[in-house]
């Protein structure tokens, strides 16, 4: 195991996280409020998130959010993913919300110069105010914080909850609940951060054994499956892996469970719960290689589509110590940041 401070790497960001959101639902989810409203008087009815990597999956459970709640039209995209094949429909009724914590990707910022030779209106979140993707953006939330996912989360949770709820005739009553619920998230977050950590420690040194795991999700908690399955245990564990839905795991991925094949499966309370239990039961049959997250335990009451924003922590508190392990610093990279070039 790699002896470290772990108050030392950035990696980890639970020591500030309840501070960061707090400060993000008082000063930056009101300046998110009043971008809705340019948006509503300019009669925009579209929304295209444009990001990558961990941005992009918050971006994405916020389009989920609007598709299962409301008939509104709003897309996710991968930065090169809109610039390559940009949507036919781009438009002054459209709005382009650009999402990059240092605010340098090259794609994300291609895209709102793009959107903006269109005539849409452009947004971005970033971390800095002068970070170069707000050069490109009319309007900017600068929320100066680290623990990027929940920040990031929470503004693009934001944005569909208050389209939801201005443009929806009749919005389903879980988004009053859900936008209510939000302001608990302190709460609850300070409560996992302080009581997770040893569980998450001993996952963390089983899951180290493992050549590589298989993350598997479904609903509301597939973008965060893939954050965590591809992005933090490849970039930042330097640990193999793939991402399943769960609904698809009978199509194909059931064929690879054996003895010695580890999954790591990410359990929610909303309407797909049977799928990943299913999942669940099967591979149980064949493998005790096996980690279950279950929202049931930590959820404190909060709705299901809150279950990204909980789900984080035990996540967070996992990968850090199946990294340190390891014996590896996860702040290390051999190639991302301009390493090596790409």
């Amino acid at each position: 195991m790699l002896d470290i401070d772990k108050s030392t790497v950035d990696f980890l960001v639970t020591e500030n996280m309840v501070q960061e959101v707090e400060k993000v639902l008082a000063v930056d989810v009101p300046k998110v409020k009043a971008i809705v409203e340019q948006m509503l008087a300019r009669g925009v009815d579209r929304i295209y998130f444009v990001a990558c990597g961990s941005p992009l999956n918050a971006a994405q459970t916020a389009k989920h959010l609007v598709d299962r709640y409301s008939g509104l039209q709003c897309m996710a995209y991968s930065g090169w993913e809109f610039c390559d094949n940009t949507p036919h429909r781009l438009d002054e009724r459209c709005a382009v919300i650009g999402v990059s914590d240092y605010g340098k990707t090259e794609e994300v910022i291609q895209a709102l110069r793009l959107a903006g030779e269109r005539g849409a209106m452009t947004a971005a979140f970033t971390k800095r105010a002068d970070s170069p993707i707000t050069q490109v953006a009319e309007q900017v939330v600068a929320y100066e914080a680290d623990c990027i996912w929940e920040i990031h989360l929470l503004l693009c949770y934001t944005v569909a909850l208050e389209m939801i709820r201005r443009l929806e005739p009749a919005p389903h009553p879980d988004v009053a609940r859900i936008a209510r619920e939000l302001e608990q998230l302190p709460r609850v977050l300070g409560e996992l951060v302080r009581g997770w950590e040893e569980k998450g420690r001993a996952l963390g040194e089983r899951a180290s054994a493992w050549p590589m795991i298989y993350t598997v999700a479904a609903g509301p908690l597939r973008p965060l499956a893939y954050k965590e399955g591809i992005v933090t245990l490849m970039e930042f564990t330097w640990t193999h892996g793939s991402v399943f839905e769960s609904g698809e795991f009978r199509h194909g991925p059931l064929e690879v469970v054996e003895p010695g094949v580890p999954f790591l499966f990410l359990l929610g309370t909303d309407e797909s719960r049977h799928t990943t239990e299913r999942a669940i039961r099967f591979v149980k049959q064949y493998t005790d290689d096996v980690i279950v997250v279950d929202y049931a335990e930590i959820s404190h009451g909060l709705h299901p589509w809150l279950a990204p924003f909980l789900m984080f922590v035990p996540m967070e508190w996992l990968c850090y110590y199946l990294s340190i392990y390891k014996n590896h610093n996860p702040d290390d990279r051999r190639y991302y940041g301009g390493l090596v070039e790409y």
